[in-house]
């Protein structure tokens, strides 16, 4: 493992972030495949795509007016198009908890009359949350001291959202929010247009030429969203899957199968097509290792881990030294280790505990990774493999 270098890692990144925003049916996404393919060739890995289906989300114009004023802001993915004007006055949920929800209901607000506000950085809990109370449109708020917009997904179903919707910056969202929680009448005005279409996606396989039997996935999405280049979500992800497949090949082990997918921000549309076409063999999974969101100079150790394998996991985190920060059984939702796990797969998420508020804008560049937090990330990725392939993992019936 002495050849996993936190520069090259590094360097990778910068050059993925190159071919500019990687959202789904875009040139620079396609820059991307190509590139990906042609480094997993390169270190010894035979390569394919997989195509599968997703649903699209196109936007060509969104539009908010807060009594009367026009606000910034970005359309959240997958949220449904209101091509007529939606005016209605503005309640503040919150997160977007079932407490929040019924203290306004307390208040006498007829949610089914209002626009929602939430600064839940999870855009998709909020929204679907809001979705439940029967509200007319949702209004996200971007966490960030400045006026940054952050973009994200209504929804990680893979289904159509049923409310219109749009991100904000903090400082607008500052002198909203008061306003509410002070009771005062607010009224806003929002229309979005755009559409949806059925489309081919990829995923990127590179597996070493001896494979055989079970095997372990090393996962990362290498799509983004449209408003940036995204190093951290998930440059990142991707360049050190590359760097610890590198130093695989190198070791000459085996047992291990690169899987690098598409269609992740708009609803993890790239492992659900790999787990359909895949149904019949996930047997042969031993483990996923999943990568999203690392390595920059504000994200902490995330270790997202399914209850199986925790135990195992921690020794390993203490064998190594590495100072994990925040333990999550099973891993959060929000990736594409999600959908192995629903079927019984031992799973692994590294993360970074939602600590840089910066993932999906545009303030997400290279500069602010760090070589060494990637390393970091890349030995333990290294040392979760080595150890999961020599150990024996007591089997349950998988989910179908």
């Amino acid at each position: 493992m002495q050849s996993i270098s936190g520069e090259e890692i590094y360097s990778l990144i910068e050059t993925i972030c190159s071919f500019g925003s990687r959202y789904m049916g875009t040139n620079g996404l396609a820059q991307a495949r190509d590139y990906i393919l042609s480094r997993l060739e390169e270190i010894g890995l035979q390569v394919k795509t997989e195509s599968f289906s997703y649903l699209s989300y196109e936007t060509k114009s969104v539009s908010l007016h807060v009594d009367g004023r026009r606000l910034d802001c970005e359309p959240l993915a997958n949220a449904a198009f209101a091509k007529k004007p939606v005016t209605a006055p503005l309640a503040y949920c919150g997160v977007g908890t079932q407490e929040e929800i019924a203290r306004l209901k307390t208040q006498g607000i007829d949610l089914t009359e209002s626009i929602l506000v939430s600064d839940n950085m999870r855009s998709f809990l909020a929204y679907t949350a809001a979705e439940a109370t029967g509200a007319l449109g949702l209004i996200s708020v971007t966490t960030l001291q400045d006026n940054t917009i952050r973009c994200g997904s209504g929804r990680l179903d893979r289904k159509p959202g049923s409310i219109p919707s749009v991100c904000i910056g903090g400082e607008d969202g500052r002198k909203i929010i008061p306003r509410l929680r002070s009771g005062e009448h607010v009224e806003a005005t929002l229309q979005t247009d755009g559409r949806t279409e059925w489309k081919q996606g990829q995923n990127l396989i590179g597996r070493p030429p001896n494979l055989a039997g079970p095997r372990i996935l090393l996962s990362a999405h290498y799509d983004s969203l449209w408003n940036g280049i995204h190093a951290m979500d998930n440059a990142a992800g991707v360049a050190t899957i590359m760097e610890v497949a590198r130093e695989l090949t190198r070791s000459k082990e085996t047992g291990f199968e690169c899987v690098l997918f598409s269609g992740e921000e708009l609803g993890l549309w790239g492992s659900a097509g790999y787990v359909e076409r895949h149904q019949q063999d996930l047997s042969d999974i031993n483990a996923v290792i999943n990568l999203d969101t690392v390595g920059s100079d504000q994200s902490k150790v995330e270790v997202g881990v399914t209850a199986d394998i925790r135990p195992f996991c921690q020794t390993i985190t203490e064998q190594m030294g590495v100072v994990v920060d925040c333990w999550n059984t099973p891993p959060r939702p929000g990736s594409d280790q999600r959908l192995f796990a629903e079927r019984g797969v031992p799973s692994i998420w590294i993360a970074n505990c939602g600590s840089d508020l910066r993932y999906h804008t545009p303030l997400d560049v290279p500069s602010i990774m760090r070589p060494e937090r990637l390393e970091v990330t890349a030995r333990l990725t290294f040392e979760f493999f080595k150890q999961l392939r020599t150990r024996s993992i007591q089997e349950k019936p998988r989910k179908r």
